[in-house]
């Protein structure tokens, strides 16, 4: 039977365990790993679990490239895919946003468009494409849009609850909160602070329209995630209503209550990798992670970040390398199921091969994607080629 190997590489096996210098890994025809024994020197070259990625949530300036141009759900899925790939992403959770807010450029009947897309196109797509449900409890059609998702696909594997209020906003400030959004929504102040300004009557409704997607998700067994605590009483909250995922606490102190909750606390990989948020003073992810509470790591809005991530906690020294590649591969395949990331023995080759130059500020160039043994995205480079044989 044919075989494949992977010389000259550092192999990151993940579960925790040590990294592997000089290696070279034998695949079987189907991919499975055969042996990891001694290679050539791997220099500059990785080969690390690969990401699975809770939340992407970048699609509306994707389809938005001119003010006056609106491309289609499927051809910018298209090409995300390869740029996923490319970046070390076996599994993409992709936000469908259900909400409906003209101001951010944001259409709800959009949503369960999404769902379809990526309902037809997964056959063909280099990474698994998930659906992520992020419904906004202020909206009083975002119920019947998450209905509307999980109607038109069978891929919905995570739902997130958010609060777009004053009270619940990411800014510690009003002021800061109608800065920032200006700027990114392409709107005034004033237009700003309408969108977070919700009356009575909306936000008497909030209450139960969480109770009522809380029910949704835990009747279909879908991860159910909690967006932008700020307080531990927040937490308590969500988790009083069945969430099990906390996306971006806003503070230490939520990150510690979810947990301590046995939560699982999601940061976004940006603010690892720039080592700030966008928010000032909000917690930072390379804090959470040496303090121990945060257990999973997102691309958010930039999937090239998931990989670079744990390399700058590594360097930083918020964690070493071979825990911090768990953080975007083992930790987050457990809460949507998926099983272990590990690269062993025996196991079909789920990995990205990856050259990392030592000098911090070069990029991080993916060279091949497997998944679940089968290579599903590959490149020509001149520093490295996959050695095919007869076995």
């Amino acid at each position: 039977m044919a075989q494949t190997v992977i010389d000259g590489v550092t192999v990151v096996p993940g579960g925790g365990m040590p990294a592997i210098r000089d290696a070279a890994v034998v695949l079987d025809g189907l991919g499975t790993i055969l042996d990891i024994g001694d290679g050539a020197p791997s220099d500059d070259l990785f080969l690390v679990p690969a990401g699975v990625d809770l939340h992407l949530d970048n699609l509306v300036p994707r389809r938005r490239p001119r003010a006056t141009v609106t491309l289609d759900h499927e051809a910018v899925i298209t090409a995300l895919d390869a740029e996923c790939a490319a970046a070390g992403i076996a599994t993409v959770c992709v936000a469908a946003r259900c909400e409906h807010c003209p101001r951010k450029g944001i259409d709800i009947a959009d949503a369960a468009v999404l769902a379809a897309a990526v309902e037809g196109l997964a056959p063909y797509l280099c990474c698994d494409w998930r659906i992520h449900a992020r419904v906004e409890l202020t909206d009083d059609g975002a119920l019947d849009a998450l209905q509307a998702v999980l109607a038109a696909s069978s891929r919905v594997a995570m739902i997130s609850m958010i609060e777009t209020t004053v009270e619940r906003s990411r800014f510690s400030s009003l002021a800061e909160t109608r800065r920032f959004y200006a700027q990114d929504w392409g709107v005034t102040e004033a237009e700003v602070e309408e969108v977070f300004r919700v009356d009575a009557t909306r936000l008497a409704a909030v209450d139960d329209r969480r109770k009522q997607v809380a029910a949704l998700a835990i009747q279909r067994g879908i991860a159910l995630a909690s967006h932008d605590d700020r307080t531990p009483e927040h937490i308590d909250e969500a988790f009083d209503f069945g969430a099990r995922v906390a996306e971006f606490p806003l503070t230490m102190d939520a990150a510690r209550r979810a947990h301590e909750l046995g939560m699982h606390v999601v940061l976004g990989a940006p603010n690892a990798l720039r080592g700030r948020s966008t928010s000032s003073g909000n917690v930072l992810a390379a804090d959470a992670v040496a303090a121990g509470v945060c257990a999973v790591l997102c691309s958010d809005y930039l999937p090239s970040s998931l990989q670079s991530a744990p390399h700058a906690l590594a360097r930083d020294g918020s964690a070493p390398l071979s825990a911090g590649v768990d953080l975007i591969s083992a930790n987050p395949a457990a809460v949507l199921g998926l099983g272990p990331r590990r690269i062993e023995v025996g196991s079909p080759l789920t990995a990205s091969l990856r050259r990392i130059p030592p000098d911090a500020g070069s990029a991080h160039v993916g060279i091949a994607l497997w998944r679940d043994g089968r290579l599903v995205f590959g490149r020509e480079s001149p520093g490295f080629a996959i050695m095919a044989t007869a076995g």
